[in-house]
């Protein structure tokens, strides 16, 4: 696995009495999927919230290519090249697709305020905007109101929105939420497709579609990390069958299964 691009050093965030995230050390590397999961409650999005920028921590430090980014704004965040995802999905439901993703493009421009720029600054919007939808399986979708798809192609819109923006970290919150089975497997299928060039950090609660693209496995419970290496040695794990499972290290020999 490569060094570290993106990674977090006693990252910790307290609201009032409540240590929503604890004392975490986090690592992300490209071409790498790093999954966190844990029961509801767990700190997982506010860890996500503090490393897009859209919460400040409490203690701690978080490094972007060897850069202190622990106190930049989600702007800035966003256009060092770490794009995010949300539980909801955000788009624009009255545009098309190929106009969800062109503004996503059109964002990373030096100024979106000028109205008059040389051709090929157009050009590089209209490519970045081609090959996201292409990567995201939207293509046949390009001229289709964003609000008229599926809700999984809606999921996979603002993949391809991400995509469009250039990032190099992608911090994915739940993705596969309130999807059928055929629905999970093709956003699943766009996760494995993009994994290489990117670093992803995921958040989901479906483990099947966890076990299926990560590398790296994080389980959380009460803002503190449980427990984190490859998935076979997390899934092995007596404290995490404990934390899902309620039930004590005999779990593992009655077929209980993460």
């Amino acid at each position: 696995m490569s060094a570290p691009i993106l990674s977090a050093t006693g990252l910790s965030k307290n609201f009032g009495g409540l240590n929503a995230v604890d004392n975490v050390d986090l690592s992300c590397a490209l071409d790498t999927v790093h999954a966190i999961i844990g029961p509801n409650g767990a700190g997982k999005t506010t860890l996500i919230n503090l490393l897009s920028g859209d919460l400040a921590p409490s203690s701690g430090e978080i490094t972007y290519r060897d850069r202190d980014i622990t106190a930049l704004p989600a702007h800035r965040v966003s256009r060092l090249g770490i794009g995010r995802s949300y539980q909801r999905t955000h788009i624009f439901p009255e545009f098309t697709c190929w106009q969800n993703c062109w503004l996503a493009a059109q964002s990373r421009e030096p100024s979106s305020l000028r109205f008059f720029r040389p051709a090929n600054a157009a050009l590089a919007v209209r490519q970045r905007t081609e090959q996201a939808l292409a990567t995201a399986g939207l293509d046949s979708r390009a001229d289709t109101i964003a609000a008229t798809v599926s809700y999984g192609e809606q999921r996979q819109l603002e993949i391809a929105m991400l995509l469009a923006m250039e990032p190099d970290v992608l911090l994915l919150d739940e993705p596969l939420a309130g999807m059928g089975p055929e629905e999970s497997v093709q956003v699943v299928e766009l996760i494995r497709r993009i994994t290489p060039g990117y670093a992803v950090v995921l958040i989901e609660h479906d483990m099947d579609a966890v076990f299926a693209v990560a590398d790296v496995l994080t389980v959380m419970v009460d803002g503190v990390v449980l427990e984190s290496g490859v998935p076979e040695m997390v899934r092995q794990s007596t404290g995490v069958r404990e934390a899902y499972l309620g039930v004590g290290a005999a779990a593992a020999d009655t077929g209980c299964e993460l």
